[in-house]
């Protein structure tokens, strides 16, 4: 029988963050690291290397010359950027893969999740949120918790599709009335193991019930629900949970988004996504080392 404890006992099998990333957000804390640190970490991995300034070279970012060296691009596109990116490719191992619980395929989670990153930061900016950064790492990783319960799911999903049949609820809330825990509380739970801010780790908890999360990490809970439910409306990466779906009207009016805004929000994702979709498909993603030498 699956149990809210043999789920969440299952969450300490997904691989902790490789050590770079752990190296990098300890770094980051200090308002005067160097940079040379910071590139010295990076470039300890060679693959992750690479992937880095072909990604900071892509279309998404405009660039008209060349970056040719990780120090460079830390310079030229900022700290908190280069994390991303690092973040982007360290993740994308876990994401990459088929969830058949939720009926996706290789590319399916990785696409929406890059999405509602792409989404949330770039809303974050149109109504002037001081949120760009977290907001961008929390669309990225809101959706974990799918890579645990998938799992579950895949084994019996007849009782919450029966759910979502019979009584009209959305697949989340069907995944919390069956099994006593939905996808969003496992994602908040893996981001708080791997010791992630607590405002990406409350986004992710409550990315379906913004209204529901601390008052202090509330708009960034409400700008993540509002572009994953763009992206959903859209159809990008979207298995079987996307019938159904409860967007909060309340977290787009809180927010100031408005019909238009969300219009011109999704053309930028489309845009954007074709810029990094090749990106990833060329790059080496994931082939991030789990141990990288101390920086000096």
């Amino acid at each position: 029988m699956i149990s809210k404890k043999k789920i969440l006992a299952a969450i300490g099998d997904v691989p902790s963050l490789p050590s770079v990333v752990i190296q990098l957000r300890q770094y980051l804390k200090d308002p005067n690291v160097n940079f040379d640190k910071l590139s010295h970490v990076i470039q300890h991995d060679p693959g992750l290397t690479a992937n880095i300034l072909q990604l900071a070279n892509s279309a998404y970012f405009g660039w008209s010359r060349t970056i040719t060296s990780v120090r460079e691009a830390i310079t030229r596109l900022g700290t908190d950027r280069v994390f991303q990116m690092v973040l982007c490719m360290s993740v994308a191992p876990l994401v990459r893969k088929p969830i058949h619980g939720y009926d996706t395929d290789s590319e399916g989670l990785w696409e929406h999740s890059i999405a509602t990153a792409i989404c949330a930061e770039y809303l974050a900016l149109q109504v002037r949120q001081p949120l760009a950064g977290e907001s961008f790492t929390s669309g990225l990783l809101h959706d974990l918790g799918k890579i645990v319960l998938g799992t579950f799911i895949e084994i019996d999903d007849e009782p919450i599709k029966a759910v979502v049949q019979e009584r009209g609820l959305a697949f989340n809330e069907a995944e919390a009335e069956v099994l006593g825990i939905d996808h969003a509380e496992v994602a908040g739970e893996l981001l708080r193991r791997w010791n992630l801010p607590d405002s990406v780790v409350s986004a992710a908890r409550w990315h379906h019930a913004p209204e529901s999360s601390d008052p202090g990490h509330r708009d960034l809970a409400r700008l993540v629900h509002v572009a994953d439910s763009l992206c959903i409306r859209v159809g990008w990466g979207m298995g079987v949970d996307a019938e159904l779906y409860h967007a909060s009207d309340s977290a787009f009016s809180e927010l100031g988004i408005h019909e238009s805004m969300a219009e011109v929000a999704i053309e930028h994702v489309t845009e954007s996504l074709e810029d990094l979709r090749s990106v990833f498909q060329n790059a080496s993603a994931g082939r991030v080392s789990r141990e990288v030498a101390p920086a000096h």
